[in-house]
């Protein structure tokens, strides 16, 4: 149970931090902590990735980040490669639309990708050469006591014996499933939506091979974005149906919509090789603290991974939590606080952006087609790829961001529409006054919505 007092089992071991949790969020956040001179402990279970499909791109925030931690260089060894931004493919208009990183001036460097297994390993490695910081492996947090205003007691239980561990404050940084969110009393909204399928894929087939791709025309979004000099990652995001299981079929139907060349070789690959996959979930924590306990990366928020922003995410709140914890460090408890309103429409943004993007590139909802061509039509523009790619990124997180370039969409499809009319050869009165009222009611309920995610993430 939560915040139940921990029965004696032996002495009580003194350390500033514990981290349970030892992914990407788990070792970023080590690092960060132990720059302010805090004595770490870092939990990991150990976990097979192999068969595990997750983050492999950081958009240029999250390089950033990693630098300014000192550890880039220890992730841009090869294999590594370097992105510069997205192509965006529509299967009704063979040109494609290029969002380019470095049009955004916040942008200081290209993005990275590289397996996510590699990039797991080297931050451990990195987490691991810190001078300040301690990993215990094949290990998990059990339980959580708060009942002291002083600490929290941590304990901690490996396969063979169980250690307590008296600490200022606890992240819990161990995934969308955090079973220390449960101990520390936090609820979570859960909400499944898709199963997304991975396969490897030859990069010389890309058209640029140091960009990445988003076909859409088919029923969802394909994505594709190179992994090393070679290989790139092709997924496919089969929608969550209570009533069948996703199979491999499934991929070679969202594959029909690709170019020739392209269709052929992703049938192969989809033939020759089993595939890597993940149950995708909304979650959000009800609270982002309480008490000593913190949550970063998925455990406090995940979303649909179309924006790939995961992983960046992960390096801010390790960097937001470093910095609230320096300008609150005579208090634990005021410097969560303090994490928590900076962290908080970072994640609003993140949820409302990817969920938005979603429903336009995977709707059959008319009005959700307007939209679509109004997205495009925007990109296209001067203006378009620079304010969203700020977005999209996660350079810019503010939710009045997040509104303006909305309504800019909901402009642009007003133009394209008038213009589709316009030019069509029998006009009918009615059609194009429905079509902007379905667009004043998006806009609707895309302020709905927003209003929604604020009142799931605290």
């Amino acid at each position: 149970m939560s915040n139940r007092s921990l029965g004696a089992m032996g002495n009580v071991v003194d350390v500033d931090v514990v981290i349970g949790g030892g992914g990407v969020a788990g070792a970023v956040t080590a690092i960060a902590l132990q720059q302010l001179g805090y004595e770490t402990l870092v939990v990991e279970p150990g976990l097979n990735d192999d068969r595990r499909l997750a983050g492999e791109l950081l958009h240029p925030p999250g390089v950033a980040g990693l630098a300014e931690l000192g550890v880039l260089d220890s992730l841009m060894r090869q294999p590594a490669v370097t992105v510069k931004g997205f192509c965006v493919v529509d299967a009704d208009d063979p040109e494609q639309i290029r969002l380019p990183y470095d049009a955004v001036r916040a942008h200081r460097a290209p993005g990275l990708s590289l397996e996510h297994g590699l990039i797991r390993q080297r931050l451990m490695q990195a987490a691991k050469e810190q001078p300040l910081v301690k990993v215990v492996e094949n290990a998990r947090v059990t339980n959580v006591d708060q009942s002291k205003a002083s600490h929290v007691t941590v304990q901690v239980a490996g396969p063979e014996t169980a250690t307590q561990y008296r600490c200022q404050f606890l992240v819990a940084a161990d995934g969308a499933s955090s079973a220390i969110r449960r101990f520390a009393g936090i609820g979570a909204n859960n909400r499944r939506i898709a199963t997304i399928f991975g396969y490897r894929f030859p990069a010389t087939t890309l058209p640029e091979r140091d960009y990445g791709f988003v076909f859409i025309g088919s029923r969802t979004p394909i994505l594709i974005y190179p992994i090393n000099e070679s290989e790139a990652r092709i997924m496919f995001d089969i929608p969550y149906d209570a009533h069948r299981k996703p199979t491999p079929k499934d991929c070679l139907n969202l594959a029909a919509s690709l170019p020739p060349d392209l269709r052929r070789e992703v049938e192969w690959v989809i033939a020759s090789q089993p595939q890597v996959s993940a149950v995708i979930h909304e979650v959000a924590a009800q609270q982002l603290t309480n008490g000593r306990v913190v949550l970063v990366g998925d455990a406090a928020v995940t979303c649909h991974p179309l924006t790939a922003t995961g992983m960046t995410l992960c390096i801010t709140d390790a960097l937001l939590l470093r910095d609230a914890i320096a300008d609150r460090r005579h208090d634990v408890r005021q410097a969560l606080e303090l994490h928590r309103r900076r962290r908080r429409w970072r994640q609003v943004t993140r949820l409302s952006l990817a969920e938005t993007l979603r429903d336009v590139f995977c709707g059959c909802d008319p009005n959700l087609q307007i939209v679509r061509r109004g997205v495009l039509h925007y990109w296209r523009s001067s203006n378009g790829p620079t304010a969203s790619l700020a977005l999209l990124s996660t350079a810019d997180g503010r939710p009045h961001s997040l509104i303006r370039q909305f309504v800019m969409v909901l402009t642009h499809s007003f133009i394209v529409e008038v213009g589709r009319w316009k030019s069509a050869h029998t006009r009918q009165n009615s059609s194009l006054g429905e079509s902007l009222y379905g667009l004043a009611s998006l806009l609707t309920h895309q302020l709905r919505q927003i209003l929604g995610k604020c009142r799931l993430v605290s």
